[in-house]
């Protein structure tokens, strides 16, 4: 029997411990370098912009002097273990003993997704800590009806979607209810809905920082690296330039330009079903997790019926929402806010259980042997995980996809080895010839521009992103106006892409083995295939 806040404070060090023993050491590739690079200056992510987790993480390598890489890395473990305290003290709160909330919180905390997130730098675990926070008050908001919890969860609420935008159904629902139980008795229930609604942008405030930081051109701007790979020579159109329309693409262009209409087609959502099926059902909290989550929504159902049914409507939005607007290895990121109510469940299905041995006086003392379901069910979980990699499941072939497109076929998700990004452009900056134009793919060009920008290292170089075949009008430019011979041009990735343009050339060997081209020749950009 632990008080508490000891018992939160015990989850958040071994969770923290867990997450620490296998985080990235320092430098990543792609996303998770623009969010390093972000820690470090500030700016613009790609859509949404995730200002929550780009003003949190300037703050943190501010205030501590951690190097922004690693900073980075270790804000997404911090929150992933604050998340875990939060909803184990949440859940107890609620009334759920703590045996049962301890082995939900297990139970997530083990699982691929929260895991192997919570080694890198990445937004969700920041935007999921302050989404248990707005659960947390809008549950005791519609039962008690307190104006002050009210506002709270308006505000976290808004707070939540500037951490990640797939929380959106969960919000929605959330404020929903919210905006329907506020007393209804003519003027008082106006005033009430107009803070309702005040607090909520509030929450949205940190979205005013993206127009700021565009407008004045702080930090890295993603917005200015569409408009380098859309319109390299700098014809950018007036629309484009609006900060309206720059803020709408951000928000809803699905990192798109132009924004296109991708409608699902009947394979695609079989394919999303199934991947969404096995997620739950092997790769995520597996079979041992679905039945006590069916027997938590059960025992909810009889005992709390309109929290359960807001909880459920919001597990199911959120599912038809990935269902639909979701594919591929974005998958499991737009289930973690149906991840977290399914927690909520199996926490409510374990405490069943608890009650059950307590009935009997054989069998009290036993409940501790509860918190052995979650650990059979983390282990299962990853050896059906690392078995789908060689053998997809089901006829749609299911498996997980890694966002970040590294495949962990091991039990336990690690990313401590991670060290390519970092000797990739150590290798690059002692190797790539002075005053390039150095052609990158996303991968590579946010690891360079992270050396250039935070580091301040190799700014001669002009480092280009890979927009085929509109990158052959910055080659053409460059090489109409500079002498090749002192200002080659390199690639130093999406070399199959530039090969029909190319003539002689020099090889360029990084050390981690990858290879690179320079050539002094200028390149044949009349040829687009």
């Amino acid at each position: 029997r632990f008080p508490l806040p000891v018992l939160a404070l015990l989850v958040f060090a071994v969770a923290l411990a867990l997450y620490r023993a296998g985080m990235a050491p320092g430098l990543l590739w792609g996303d998770s370098a623009e969010m390093q690079i972000l820690a470090g200056i500030g700016g613009v992510a790609h859509p949404t912009g995730y200002p929550l987790f780009i003003l949190v993480a300037q703050a943190v390598t501010r205030l501590t002097g951690i190097a922004p890489d690693f900073a980075a890395n270790l804000i997404s473990g911090v929150f992933a273990a604050g998340t875990l305290a939060l909803l184990v003290t949440f859940l107890v709160r609620r009334g759920v003993s703590a045996v049962a909330a301890t082995g939900a919180v297990m139970a997530w905390g083990l699982s691929f997704t929260f895991w192997s997130t919570a080694q890198r730098a990445e937004v969700y675990s920041l935007a999921t800590f302050v989404a248990v926070g707005a659960l947390w008050c809008t549950l005791l908001a519609i039962e008690h009806g307190r104006p002050v919890m009210r506002l709270a969860a308006g505000l976290l609420l808004g707070l939540t979607l500037t951490g990640h935008m797939a929380f959106g159904p969960l919000v929605a629902v959330a404020g929903l209810v919210l905006a329907w139980r506020v007393p209804r008795n003519g003027g008082r229930w106006f005033a009430d809905e107009v803070l309702l609604l005040t607090a909520f942008l509030v929450g949205l405030s940190p979205y005013l920082y993206l127009e700021w930081a565009d407008a004045h051109e702080h930090g890295l701007s993603y917005l200015r690296l569409v408009e380098i790979a859309q319109w390299p020579l700098g014809d950018v159109p007036v629309t484009f330039l609006e900060p309206l329309e720059r803020f709408r693409w951000l928000l809803l262009g699905q990192n798109v330009y132009p924004p296109v209409h991708v409608a699902p087609t009947l394979r695609g959502l079989a394919k999303n079903l199934s991947d969404i099926t096995f997620l739950f059902g092997a790769f995520e909290f597996g079979a041992i997790g679905c039945v006590l989550a069916w027997l938590g929504a059960r025992a909810g159902w009889e005992t709390q019926r309109r929290e359960t049914t807001m909880l459920l409507t919001q597990f199911a939005v959120s599912v038809l929402f990935t269902l639909i607007l979701s594919w591929g290895k974005i998958i499991a990121i737009f289930l973690i806010p149906a991840f977290l109510v399914f927690t909520w469940f199996v926490a409510h299905g374990l405490d069943g259980l608890v009650l059950w041995l307590n009935a009997r006086p054989r069998a009290r003392g036993l409940s501790l042997l509860l918190l052995l379901l979650p650990l059979v069910g983390a282990v299962t979980s990853h050896a059906l995980r690392v078995e789908a990699y060689a053998h997809p499941f089901g006829p749609l072939r299911s498996r997980v996809l890694e966002e970040d497109d590294l495949p962990q076929h091991r039990l336990v998700p690690t990313m401590a080895d991670q060290t390519e990004a970092r000797a990739f452009v150590e290798s690059a900056a002692r190797t790539i010839p002075d005053s390039s134009l150095v052609i990158a793919e996303w991968r590579e060009f946010m690891a360079l521009l992270y050396l250039q920008r935070v580091e301040g290292r190799r700014t001669d170089l002009t480092v280009h992103p890979v927009g085929y075949p509109k990158l052959l009008l910055k080659v053409a430019e460059w090489q109409t106006h500079r002498d090749l011979t002192r200002h080659p041009i390199v690639a130093v990735s999406s070399l199959e892409t530039l090969r029909p343009h190319l003539g002689a050339v020099d090889t360029l060997r990084f050390a981690t083995g990858q290879r690179g081209i320079v050539t002094h020749v200028p390149l044949d950009t009349t040829r687009v295939r």
